[in-house]
């Protein structure tokens, strides 16, 4: 029996549950110190030397404390490269770098002690006092107050910018423009403004980093999706060998984005761990994770829709503004989608970035597709109704045969398959087009549905094996398991490509000692390494192959004696690396598509929507998982069902200090769900002809969310997230 397709359980799941699996902060290592971060109150300004120095002594003399640093007398760090940090979210300037403050929740000082209590005690001792100054908190004051000079070595940055494309991807253009020069000024328009607000990551595990020193050899557990970039970044602030440092991830406990990078705290715990001469354990608090793991920015987005009376879009704009911090670039790339989505003759896409004083923003699942397409699918719902198309006939009638930003053709693509099945399963025949003509138990009822969709990615990796004595296969690769099931699906494509049962198998993920793979990020993970794994497992059933010719066999009692049997060539036979490299860079483009559609009640008396039923349909290549599939796909529309609704980070517009409480779904929230996939592989891409599926599932749900509320109460919501007080409004049957 092939294990790819089967619904196979985490390989870990049993240590989840019961409690037994480590994740960083679990980490028991002997002798062990504790730091605690000491953080900014002010957006902006200087912390004053003689209060640094009075408090340092302050702290320095309390129970326990071993050593506080500050910019005082932190040891240099150095810049990271210019190529990590000019198209990622790393930050320019070193941690503890000068006196200079430019956010709320930036790190001041690090207090190390024998025991977390000593130490958080010693930090509180920590009030600083500041020489403060103006700052920009929101991108409007950048664009209408005068431009701070940028400092002189390029690390603070101020103004505003226009990026030319997203990260390292020049193809994925944040200029873009084909057609005309000015909008056609006959047919159906529809133009509106929507705006989202900052998003926090939230993951269940506290960022948390252990680090400790052999010599000039550094090892660092910590909650990171990237060990080898984090390795990387790490050589480069500390000014030493990249061979000289480890980094140890084994489990992250969710991450969303905010794990993918090195953040600052991690680079200080190696700095503390050297300065006391012995290991040293850092643990954000929660209030911590909010100012320095990153965050989704706000945006303010412009997008016009013109199309004939027949519905067909003649033109397309989507303008953005957001925001990044004054110490790293990043760019929310929220008009990517409406480039090729739907048949556009003309298209006008650009992104604004201003630079503001609040930390510093990176990805979060479904980074620009996520906003974007709330204000894409909305904008295409409102067009349906303006045109008398059912939002549906609307889509399929601009369904682009190709690829509309390179003019190549897609790889593989079913998006008609999943509005059509889509469709079927919802029941949406039956729904009436007038909003508020549906009501139950004295509730309003509404119907919406939006599309998803997100990039096919695959990047180089590369997987070693080895066999062992006793018949285990192990395979290994320098990437992560962030609770998307990695080590499950990579062990199910491990034994079909050696010709090996599931538990003949076994697959090693999370230590920079292993072969290369990129981040876990953007979807690509299992395209990426579970390239490298097919590769290495095909060599592994050649290799025993060319040894034993015909006796090899494929059941596991024979191959185990075969092994045996050949004794110690043969297991170095069958311990090697194999690499593998991405697409090729002029082939098919590689998306992936699907359609979302819900059922919401409105209770208008007291403001409150509620998510009912949920029917998607994803057509993401080759379903290797099914059981994992649709998990992934369940927690992607829980996350963006959050964002609709519930999330956002507010801030005092006077102090930048976070307010308020940030509330997220939880069981009471879950809808009933109808998970679907067309399962056809996509070999274009890869060998096993899958395509990314952790960020689809979030992408177009705000949308198919709003959409439906509108359907319910016939009121047109551009705002996220949708408050009590946009559905208590008093209903104007005027306003659309």
């Amino acid at each position: 029996m092939t294990a790819v397709g089967r619904p196979v359980s985490r390989v870990e799941g049993h240590d989840k549950v019961t409690g037994t699996a480590v994740y960083t902060a679990d980490v028991v290592v002997p002798n062990v110190a504790h730091a605690v971060l000491v953080q900014s109150t002010i957006p902006r300004g200087r912390v004053l030397a003689e209060s640094l120095r009075a408090v340092t002594r302050l702290a320095s003399a309390a129970p326990g404390v071993l050593r506080v640093i500050t910019p005082l007398n932190c040891p240099p760090l150095k810049p990271p490269p210019r190529e990590m940090s000019d198209d990622l979210p790393l930050e320019r300037r070193p941690p503890l770098a000068d006196l200079t403050v430019q956010h709320v929740g930036q790190h001041i000082a690090v207090v190390v002690a024998d025991t977390l209590e000593n130490a958080t005690h010693g930090a509180s001792l920590i009030n600083v006092d500041y020489e403060s100054l103006p700052a920009h908190m929101s991108a409007s004051q950048v664009l209408s107050q005068p431009v701070t000079p940028d400092d002189g070595n390029g690390w603070v940055r101020h103004g505003v910018y226009r990026p030319d494309h997203f990260v390292k991807l020049a193809d994925e253009r944040l200029q873009d423009h084909r057609g005309p020069d000015r909008e056609p000024a006959d047919g159906v328009r529809v133009s509106a403004r929507f705006s989202t607000p900052v998003n926090a990551h939230y993951p269940i595990e506290l960022a948390a980093t252990t680090a400790h020193w052999d010599g000039d050899v550094l090892t660092v557990h910590d909650t990171t999706r990237w060990i080898t970039g984090e390795r990387a970044a790490l050589a480069a602030y500390l000014d030493m060998p990249e061979h000289n440092i480890r980094v140890l991830a084994p489990l992250v406990g969710g991450a969303f984005g905010s794990k993918s990078f090195l953040w600052m705290h991690a680079a200080l715990c190696a700095v503390a761990a050297r300065e006391v001469g012995q290991p040293v354990k850092l643990v954000l608090t929660r209030g911590q994770m909010f100012t320095s793991t990153g965050h989704r920015p706000r945006t303010e987005q412009r997008l016009s829709l013109v199309a004939e009376h027949g519905g067909a879009i003649v033109s397309t704009e989507h303008h953005t503004l957001t925001e990044t911090s004054t110490v790293a670039h990043f760019c929310e790339p929220v008009g990517l989608s409406s480039r090729f989505l739907y048949q556009s003759p003309r298209l006008a896409v650009s992104h604004t970035v201003a630079r503001i004083n609040s930390p510093t923003p990176c990805f979060m699942r479904g980074p620009g597709e996520a906003p974007g397409l709330f204000a894409l699918e909305v904008a295409m719902d409102e067009l349906a109704y303006a045109t008398g198309l059912d939002p549906v006939a609307l889509r399929l009638r601009n369904d682009p045969e190709l690829d509309q930003a390179s003019g190549r053709p897609w790889s593989g693509k079913h998006l008609r398959e999943c509005y059509q099945q889509g469709a079927e399963r919802f029941g949406w025949h039956s729904r009436p087009m007038e909003p508020r003509s549906l009501r139950r138990n004295g509730v309003q009822i509404g119907w919406g549905m939006a599309t998803a969709t997100y990039p096919g990615r695959r990047m180089p990796a590369a997987c070693r094996v080895t066999t062992t004595a006793d018949g285990i296969v192990r395979f290994a690769s320098a990437t992560h398991e962030v609770g998307t099931g990695v080590r499950t699906v990579m062990c199910q494509v491990a034994a079909d490509a050696a010709g090996l049962p599931l538990a003949a198998v076994a697959f090693d993920s999370g230590d920079s000692l292993f072969p290369h793979a990129p981040y876990s990020g953007a979807s690509q993970t299992t395209a990426t390494v579970g390239s490298a794994v097919h590769a290495a497992g095909t060599q592994w059933r050649l290799r025993l192959d060319e040894w034993f010719g015909d006796r090899a066999g494929v059941d596991t009692p024979s191959v185990i004696e075969l092994i045996r049997e050949g004794g110690t060539a043969l297991l170095e036979r069958l311990t090697f690396t194999v690499d593998s490299a991405g697409p090729t860079a002029d082939g098919p483009v590689s998306q992936s598509f699907g359609a979302h559609f819900c059922e919401v009640e409105v209770d208008e008396d007291i403001g409150r929507a509620t998510v009912t039923r949920w029917v998607a349909v994803m057509d993401c290549g080759r379903v290797l998982n099914p059981k994992l599939a649709r998990n992934q796909v369940m927690g992607g529309i829980l996350f963006g069902l959050g964002m609709a609704l519930m999330e956002r980070l507010p801030h005092d517009p006077h102090t930048a200090q976070p307010i308020g409480e940030y509330y997220l779904p939880t069981h009471a929230d879950v809808p009933e769900f109808d998970i679907g996939f067309i399962d056809v592989p996509d070999l274009a891409l890869d060998p096993i002809g899958v395509r990314g599926i952790g960020e689809i599932g979030t992408c177009g749900v705000p949308a198919a969310i709003a959409n439906a509320i509108h359907h319910a109460t016939g009121r047109r919501l551009r705002d996220l997230p949708i408050t009590v007080e946009a559905l208590m409004t008093p209903f104007d049957t005027g306003v659309s």
